[in-house]
């Protein structure tokens, strides 16, 4: 049996920098950002990728992205969890929550911010089975709207590190 896991690891889309009298939390996308979002989304239709999970922030910018991927008809509603634990959260909470996708997820997609979602990317990615391209990606940035592909072998309880197989950069999307 397969036990071949796919995480998926997306920044927000690019977000106005202040919202006067709001919060963080409630930052809003850009319409760049909204065409980064929906872009994402329509890399990931062509790649044919069928997402069983989301862990997602529930900062207003970090939903708006994952409603612009357009995936929420191919997902039940119990398996997107938009939770506070995911806003601003460092890169052991997302793993630890990565640990706790079920057994039967195989695709699983993060939608958070930055460092915690460049630094899940950073900590799982294992360099000596990563694409070499990958890996330069991401040593400098990992900018709004960028989105990393890891691969995992075994159940998600047990992952410690995978390849890194490809991050799709917006406006670089070839890399």
């Amino acid at each position: 049996m397969d036990q071949r896991r796919i995480l998926l690891v997306l920044r927000h889309a690019q977000t106005e920098d202040v919202r006067p009298g709001s919060r963080d939390n409630e930052r809003r996308l850009t319409p760049d950002g909204e065409r980064q979002a929906r872009e994402a989304g329509d890399y990931l239709r062509t790649r044919n990728i069928a997402i069983d999970a989301v862990l997602c922030s529930s900062a207003v910018r970090a939903q708006q992205t994952l409603q612009l991927l357009k995936i929420d008809d191919q997902l039940p509603a119990n398996q997107v969890e938009i939770a506070d634990r995911f806003y601003n959260a460092g890169a052991d909470t997302l793993i630890n929550a990565v640990r706790e996708l079920p057994v039967d997820c195989r695709v699983a997609l993060v939608v958070g911010h930055a460092p915690g979602a460049p630094g899940l990317v950073h900590e799982m990615a294992d360099s000596t089975s990563s694409a070499r391209e990958a890996i330069a990606a991401i040593e400098s940035r990992f900018p709004a709207a960028a989105l990393a592909w890891l691969e995992f072998d075994g159940d998600w309880s047990e992952i410690e590190g995978g390849s890194l197989v490809s991050v799709r950069i917006p406006d670089a999307a070839s890399r």
